[in-house]
């Protein structure tokens, strides 16, 4: 790609969770080339969730032919791997309908290159500062780093990088300490910070100043909703697939509201997580 703005200056986008959203990250895309970004890096879960998760694969694929890219795995990546590798069939229903729907859909080369993606990784690019990148933590893709608890200032004071980027809560913040710089981008494909556009970040690197700018972008939300009813998935996933069209619609954290209802009517019923009436009823209570 090789813009390189000028003074010197570099700039490089962040892209993370995806989640198959096609159309936010066509937006997203569009973005990076009116604003000449002169690289790419993505943090994980580039699929699950959403309907066509080979047609998001192949979009990222395509771009990288024109840009240079960086990239690791998200748990959802590690998700398809175990499953491949240890033989793990996911089930029909609103606990696993999502999962299986995205493994059914996706091909052995897709897996493949999953397992070729680290968990996080340090990115150096000329002389300018290196920056590290991950989906959560360092050696975790699960590990959820946020500035509402300690986790952010813990996660700040062991790391290695002036500037480190990180995804997988899909709420974006900037948080600076003791010189050092922990962004999140939020979310492209499913946020859930009450907003309901596309997010990603932009840094802009001089020669001894690091800028950071959280982005959000418009996309065509009612085209992601209306494959949810086209691709087969809300046969898969259900209640799981309409806790996500809810979140597209209203930035609101419902999968998580109703993960927490389910396991309150687990314990209360002594029925097992999985049970699909939990599910329905915990629907019902959130009115969706």
């Amino acid at each position: 790609m090789g813009f390189l703005s000028k003074e010197n200056a570099m700039k490089v986008a962040f892209l993370s969770d995806v989640h198959s959203n096609y159309h936010a990250l066509m937006s997203c895309y569009q973005y990076i080339e009116k604003s000449r970004i002169d690289y790419v890096c993505y943090l994980g879960d580039y699929i699950s969730d959403l309907p066509y998760p080979v047609r998001t694969i192949e979009a990222i694929k395509e771009f990288a032919r024109n840009h240079t890219c960086f990239y690791i795995k998200g748990n959802r990546e590690e998700y398809m791997e175990n499953a491949f590798k240890n033989n793990i069939l996911f089930k029909k229903g609103s606990q696993q309908g999502s999962l299986l729907y995205t493994f059914e859909n996706l091909r052995n080369e897709d897996i493949a290159w999953f397992m070729s993606l680290p968990v996080s990784s340090e990115v150096a690019i000329g002389d300018y500062a290196p920056f590290g990148i991950s989906h959560g933590g360092y050696d975790n893709s699960r590990d959820i780093i946020t500035i509402c608890d300690n986790t952010a200032y813990d996660f700040i004071k062991k790391q290695r990088t002036r500037l480190h980027v990180l995804g997988h809560s899909h709420k974006p913040f900037l948080y600076k300490r003791d010189g050092k710089i922990l962004l999140n981008p939020g979310s492209v494909g499913v946020p859930v910070s009450g907003r309901t556009r596309a997010q990603m970040a932009v840094v802009t690197f001089h020669s001894d100043t690091i800028m950071p700018d959280l982005v959000e972008l418009s996309y065509d939300t009612e085209a992601a909703v209306r494959e949810f009813y086209e691709s087969g998935l809300l046969e898969y996933a259900d209640v799981w697939a309409r806790t996500i069209i809810a979140i597209l619609k209203t930035g609101e954290h419902y999968n998580e509201r109703c993960i927490q209802l389910v396991k309150k009517l687990s314990e209360q019923s002594g029925r097992d997580f999985s049970d699909e009436e939990l599910w329905q009823n915990a629907a019902e209570m959130l009115g969706i």
